[in-house]
C-alpha cells in the first residue's frame, strides 16, 4: 500500500479534524501517516487506520530530520512557517487546503466576509484530484474495551467541557448548567485539562479535568448521552466519537470554519455585529460586557430538552 503523509501539528480540534481524510485515503489505496506534536498522538492510540509520527515543538528543527521521506502523497493541513520548513526539507509535490486566511481575518471587521465555511470540507478538498469525499465528518476510533470501562464506572451521564484556551471563548455559566441537569436527575461529568480544573473545581458533578489522557477523554465523551462545550478542541472530540453536541459561541463565529453540522448537534450563537472580534478569541472584550455570552443557562437547558433525547 502507498503511503500518505498528513501534516497538522496543532491544536487539539484541528488535529481531530484531520480524521476526515483517513477513510478516503484508505479507499484510494494509501496508508495515512499523521505528523503532529505531542500529546495529540494520544488521540489515535486505538485507531488502527492511521500511523502517527510525533515531533517535539521545542526541538522542531532537530526532529524533522527524523521524518521519513518515502511518501507517495504529502498533504499540508497546517500551512504555517513550520510546515513550509518541513515541505522544503522533505521536498516533492504537496497538496494543501483552502485555508481562507485573508477572508477569515477580514470577517472580524466586515460582515460581507462572514460566509459559510467548514474546515472538514476544506480538508476533504485536498483530495479532490484523488478521490471525492462526500459528507466529510471527523471520526476517531476508541476501543470498545476502553469505552465500556468508563461507561461501567460512570453510568448514564452528560459531559460538560467549560474550558477553552482564551477567556472570550469560555461560556461563564457552566456551573449553573451543571446544577440544572443535576436537578433534573442527570449525572454530570466535567472534562478538560489541569487549567480547566481551576475553573471548575467547585462545580457539582464528577470532575475529571486533568486526570485523563486524551484517549480516555475521548472514551468518556463517547459514553455520554450529550456533550456541551465551547468553540474549542473538546467539542471536536465529541464530533469525532459521534456524541450529540451543543456548541456555545462567544468571541468567535461559525464563519471561521469550526461550527457543528446540524447532524452533529446544534449551535448556541447570538450573532452580534461584533462577532467574531478575533479569529482565535484572544484579547479582551472590546465592548467590555461580554454580550456574546449573555445567554441564560436555562435557555440552553430548554433547547437541549427540545432537540436531543436524553
Amino acid at each position: 500500500m502507498k503511503k500518505a503523509l498528513i501534516v497538522r501539528f496543532s491544536s487539539l480540534g484541528d488535529v481531530v479534524l484531520t480524521s476526515v481524510l483517513f477513510e478516503p485515503l484508505l479507499k484510494a489505496g494509501y496508508k495515512p501517516y499523521l505528523l503532529t506534536f505531542s500529546p495529540y498522538d494520544e488521540l489515535f492510540v486505538d485507531d488502527d487506520r492511521v500511523a502517527v509520527i510525533t515531533i517535539n515543538k521545542e526541538n522542531f528543527l532537530r526532529d524533522i530530520k527524523k521524518v521519513p521521506r518515502e511518501f507517495e502523497l504529502k498533504i499540508d493541513l497546517h500551512r504555517n512557517l513550520k510546515s513550509l520548513i518541513l515541505r522544503f526539507f522533505l521536498g516533492g509535490k504537496w497538496k494543501g487546503y483552502r485555508k481562507e486566511s485573508l477572508r477569515r481575518r477580514l470577517s472580524v471587521h466586515f460582515k460581507a466576509f462572514r460566509k459559510p465555511y467548514f474546515v472538514p470540507e476544506a480538508y476533504a478538498e485536498s483530495l479532490k484530484d484523488i478521490i471525492p469525499v462526500e459528507n466529510p465528518r471527523p471520526y476517531v476510533k476508541v476501543s470498545k474495551k476502553r469505552a465500556e470501562k468508563f461507561k461501567k464506572e460512570l453510568g448514564g451521564y452528560i459531559v460538560l467541557a467549560p474550558g477553552a484556551r482564551y477567556k472570550k471563548k469560555r461560556y461563564p455559566h457552566f456551573k449553573e448548567l451543571a446544577q440544572l441537569f443535576i436537578k433534573r436527575g442527570k449525572k454530570v461529568v466535567i472534562v478538560g485539562d489541569k487549567k480547566d480544573y481551576k475553573l471548575s473545581k467547585d462545580f457539582p458533578g464528577i470532575n475529571l479535568c486533568g486526570k485523563l489522557s486524551l484517549i480516555d477523554v475521548l472514551a468518556v465523551i463517547k459514553g455520554a448521552k450529550l456533550f456541551i462545550g465551547n468553540d474549542s478542541g473538546l467539542l471536536h472530540c465529541a464530533r469525532a466519537v459521534k456524541t450529540p453536541a451543543v456548541q456555545i459561541y462567544g468571541a468567535t463565529h461559525p464563519t471561521l470554519g469550526f461550527s457543528l453540522y446540524p447532524d452533529e448537534g446544534f449551535v448556541i450563537f447570538k450573532n452580534l455585529d461584533c462577532q467574531p472580534c478575533d479569529i482565535h478569541g484572544k484579547g479582551e472584550c472590546k465592548r467590555g460586557d461580554f454580550a456574546c455570552f449573555d445567554i441564560n443557562p436555562m435557555t440552553i437547558f430548554e433547547h437541549v430538552y427540545k432537540k436531543i433525547e436524553l
